[in-house]
């Protein structure tokens, strides 16, 4: 698979120079990463032969879809492991390797953008005729269709029975985390302090400078209650702790070979299953569901748990899976 590359790519402190420049800055293999290496490395991870090649290939014309950027980041890994040679290889840290590779922003490039929003949401304290409700319905439907592969409901709700049927009542609280729409680096972080019940409903308060508040149903606060009480967690000890340290949180890696272990379990394809996906494949679904039924955005609001209509509409519309790659 070759990524299309746009000219305006290669422009100096632009796009695929920046994406070299962080690599370079991250870079944790077993001698210096030149910015050079680093171009060709990138290259040959978008699936070009050398960084002289991909240049030759540019082209003005860019497709209307998205590229799958799991398929391009393991790539990234295959030509960081042809670089190398074997003893280098088996010397390196192949989980900050991995790390790394996640964390490049790959929708920096072209190939990886998507259309930006096609209708600006209600101004605060506007209401939404019938007419621009079915306008927007239809702009949310075309704009969710047009967004990376996603999981199905039905996937969706196999990956959550798949997890339910396990003995692990971490898995079940994790999984919980993610049906509620928490963030990855809000579950990942979060202790059981973050929690206040309220009769009917809990309500999650991200810790840090950026403060999300965020309303669990029963269903998905049952999980991790139990699991909170089971494991016996101080009020202030991390949920999801790394087999290292209890101070320290499960690694973005560790998350991610988790979800490949509930794909397999539920039969779907491992390579769909990431947080970002799941979460995604959330917020795209019940995109979807104000396309095709009538449900009034606060319905679809309340169930999410997060957004007022305005700026959850704005976010429906503007989002990007590639664009949440820090969630």
């Amino acid at each position: 698979m070759r990524v299309p590359v746009h000219p305006k790519d290669l422009i100096r402190n632009s796009s695929l120079k920046k994406l070299a420049k962080n690599l370079q800055k991250q870079w944790c293999g077993p001698s210096p990463l030149t910015h050079t290496s680093a171009l060709e490395l990138l290259a040959q991870g978008l699936g070009y032969k050398d960084y002289k090649d991909l240049a030759a290939s540019t082209s003005e014309q860019m497709p209307a879809g998205t590229f799958p950027q799991s398929a391009v980041r393991q790539a990234q890994m295959l030509a960081i492991k042809a670089a190398m040679t074997p003893s280098e290889w088996f010397a390196s840290d192949q989980a900050a390797l991995a790390q790394m590779i996640n964390s490049l922003h790959l929708n920096a490039l072209s190939a990886f953008k998507v259309p930006k929003k096609v209708h600006l949401p209600p101004r605060h304290g506007e209401q939404s005729t019938g007419s621009n409700m079915s306008a927007l319905r239809t702009q949310m439907a075309n704009s969710a269709c047009k967004l990376y592969s996603q999981l199905s409901k039905e996937e969706l709700e196999s990956l959550s029975r798949a997890v339910e049927t396990t003995e692990s009542l971490r898995d079940q609280a994790l999984m919980s985390c993610m049906i509620a729409g928490l963030r990855k680096w809000e579950y990942l972080s979060a202790r059981p302090s973050d929690f206040f019940e309220d009769g009917e409903r809990t309500l999650f308060v991200s810790r840090g400078l950026k403060k999300a508040r965020v309303t669990l149903p029963r269903k998905c606060w049952t999980p991790i209650s139990r699991f909170i009480t089971t494991a016996n967690l101080a009020e202030n000890a991390l949920l999801f702790q790394s087999k290292r340290s209890p101070e320290t949180p499960m690694s973005p890696s560790a998350l991610q070979k988790l979800c490949k272990a509930w794909a397999h379990k539920a039969g779907i394809d491992p390579a769909k299953v990431s947080p970002l996906t799941i979460r995604m494949s959330l917020k795209l679904n019940a995109a979807m569901q104000m396309a095709t039924v009538s449900s009034p955005l606060p319905i679809v609001a309340k169930q999410m748990g997060h957004w007022p209509t305005e700026s959850m509409t704005k976010y429906y519309l503007s989002s990007s899976l590639d664009s949440k790659l820090s969630d």
